[in-house]
């Protein structure tokens, strides 16, 4: 009897771990897009991030062309603008640009510019020096027009810089460099496991040299 017990807290026990949201996260959310494994872990940090629910996320994701670098600027405008994620997308799906269904909504430039301490480098030190140093806001006389590329990186780096406790310019420099943010962030989620198994007084040599090769610790000691 008592084995019978065990073995039904167990399969009970199994059962919670196969539906858990993290477990479906894998294997569910953003799946059959021509994402990378990094890209979709991207993705569900960016819903995350900015409050949206994982399945209204997914199926916006498979309405537009690129979701991996649209996704994020389609949340993150409604999130500033209060206006729903549908309207945006519709907005979207007629043709206009990111930067052209900001200005509709009226999201002020520097929203997405964020003033940096230091300049981020090419190509992102034009937008970064004009809003820094110009007037701001809705009255500004003059606008650096961001690509829909551009606009994509800020809000992508802003929402790694967070998640990991990076300093943005350095996702910034990791973009220019030719890594998409779903790269960013498996690096970033190596450096953190490292860092964690450091703190329980793990040794793995191999992985050393492997950090060396790619440069991850450089990316997570930028951000501190």
């Amino acid at each position: 009897m008592k084995r019978t017990l065990t073995r039904v807290l167990l399969a009970a026990a199994t059962a919670v771990l196969v539906i858990s949201p993290v477990a479906a996260l894998d294997v569910d959310w953003f799946g059959g897009l021509r994402l990378s494994a990094g890209d979709r872990s991207y993705l569900s940090i960016t819903a995350a991030h900015f409050g949206s629910d994982h399945r209204e996320a997914d199926d916006l994701a498979r309405h537009l062309k690129h979701p991996g670098e649209d996704l994020p600027v389609l949340l993150f405008l409604a999130a500033e603008s209060g206006r729903s994620s549908r309207f945006i997308l519709d907005l979207r799906l007629s043709g206009f640009s990111w930067w052209e269904i900001r200005a509709r909504l009226g999201v002020a430039p520097e929203r997405i510019v964020v003033a940096l301490p230091q300049d981020p480098g090419p190509p992102y030190g034009k937008a970064w020096g004009h809003y820094r140093n110009h007037q701001k806001g809705p009255k500004a006389q003059r606008q650096v027009v961001l690509s829909d590329a551009e606009f994509s990186d800020w809000i992508g780096a802003r929402v790694v810089s967070r998640a990991f406790d990076v300093e943005m310019a350095v996702v910034l420099r990791s973009r220019a460099g030719g890594h998409s943010l779903g790269d960013v962030v498996v690096r970033q989620e190596k450096n953190r496991a490292a860092a964690k198994g450091a703190a329980r007084g793990e040794h793995p040599a191999a992985g050393k040299s492997k950090g060396k090769g790619n440069g991850g610790g450089k990316g997570a000691k930028g951000g501190h």
